[in-house]
């Protein structure tokens, strides 16, 4: 593993947006995490997220949620979004 990938894998976890473990919005994303009763969109194996963060902002009436293995895949997609922000 290159450092680079340390780094970001690390960055992730200062996002608002990625989350490393079993959270505490199972069952309520649209209450507590979106804030509104959109449906939501899960995308497994998302790798770095740029396709789930692009769909999002097409479809602005859906909550998307992406999933990877990989955590330092991860780095990409929310960091976009963030400057979009």
């Amino acid at each position: 593993m290159t450092k680079r990938k340390l780094q970001r894998f690390a960055e992730t976890e200062t996002f608002g947006n990625v989350f490393h473990k079993q959270c505490e919005f199972k069952g309520n994303w649209n209450t507590s995490y979106f804030r509104n009763e959109n449906p939501i969109v899960l995308e497994l194996g998302c790798g770095r997220g740029e396709y789930t963060v692009n769909m999002g902002q097409k479809m602005p009436k859906k909550n998307f949620i992406g999933i990877d293995i990989k955590g330092a895949r991860l780095w990409r997609g929310p960091k976009q979004l963030m400057k979009r922000e």
